[in-house]
């Protein structure tokens, strides 16, 4: 099937009628017919019926919906990526991160600056799953996440570990109150908030969860370390994030690394399939640095 006839049929999904899908895709309603015949006539069956002026799908055409769906999606992505690598300004240098990272942005930024002054850089933040496809879709040009699983389109950099660590109130911690670390199995008997998804950050927290017998999933599950951090400042229970996300919240919250010790790693992506801007690689080197010196509070909403 013909991409042109990929795209009407979608239109027609879409709208319900000839005329409506030939203005969404701009063009003539007769070109539209002809179109829908001729695909048709590949197939060797009929896609739709008339009824009271609106085409409904005949039975292979259900079948065939999704199949449609789908590709157009992979037309569509296309078409954004070759928008994308056309417009793109030359001087222009385009990070995504996870939020839970995004605080090292600006002290990046401005070790970055000292090198390259005049370039102009966009800031993004999402989850893995979202930095992967901004990736693929040349959207960005770097991604930061936290231990992100291999992907065979994509270049990683170590930008070294982070460590899992509870934050909370002083009278929630009891005698741990004051102390310097905390027994993962204290965590037993606490309110507990976890990060409930799917990404390395949740498989880690799950995995403890089983071997020092957490209440899991717990009584509160957020999806970002800002929300989880966000409840532990209100008293509403002990969140697990990793220690970089916490230092923000060290005026507010008592932050305990959790013995024994369960790290992640900060990892860069980047696309094999490009040459790296120079820009890119002097940004992660700085971002490296950045992630190693402490975090400042209040750099970034939560």
């Amino acid at each position: 099937m013909k991409s042109r006839h990929i795209e009407l049929i979608h239109a027609i999904l879409q709208t319900g009628s000839l005329s409506a899908a030939a203005q969404l895709i701009d063009i003539t309603q007769p070109s539209a017919t002809r179109a829908l015949q001729q695909a048709e006539r590949d197939l060797g069956y009929p896609l739709f019926n008339r009824r009271g002026g609106r085409l409904q799908p005949t039975d292979e055409m259900l079948h065939l919906a999704p199949v449609i769906r789908q590709a157009f999606v992979g037309l569509d992505d296309a078409r954004r990526t070759a928008l994308n690598l056309r417009m793109r300004p030359r001087a222009t240098l385009r990070v995504g991160v996870a939020l839970s990272l995004a605080g090292a942005l600006p002290q990046a930024y401005e070790s970055l600056q000292v090198s390259h002054g005049d370039l102009r850089c966009e800031f993004s933040t999402g989850h893995y799953d979202t930095l992967l496809q901004w990736l693929l879709m040349h959207e960005i040009d770097v991604g930061v996440a936290l231990e992100p699983p291999q992907h065979a389109a994509l270049h990683f950099d170590d930008l070294g570990p982070r460590r899992l660590v509870c934050a909370a109130r002083a009278e929630l911690l009891g005698k741990y109150r004051r102390a310097r670390s905390i027994d993962a199995q204290a965590l037993r008997t606490m309110a507990l908030i976890d990060v409930v998804t799917t990404d390395p950050v949740g498989r880690l927290l799950a995995a403890c969860a089983q071997r020092y017998d957490w209440p899991y999933p717990a009584r509160l599950g957020v999806k970002t370390h800002q929300v989880a951090l966000e409840l532990a400042a209100q008293g509403q229970g002990v969140a697990l994030v990793d220690d970089y996300s916490a230092q923000r919240y060290a005026g507010q919250l008592v932050v305990l690394p959790i013995e024994p010790a369960a790290h992640i790693n900060v990892m860069a992506m980047t696309l094999k399939t490009r040459a790296v801007p120079a820009a890119a690689t002097q940004f992660i080197d700085c971002y490296r640095a950045a992630l190693a010196r402490p975090a400042k509070a209040g750099v970034l909403p939560a």
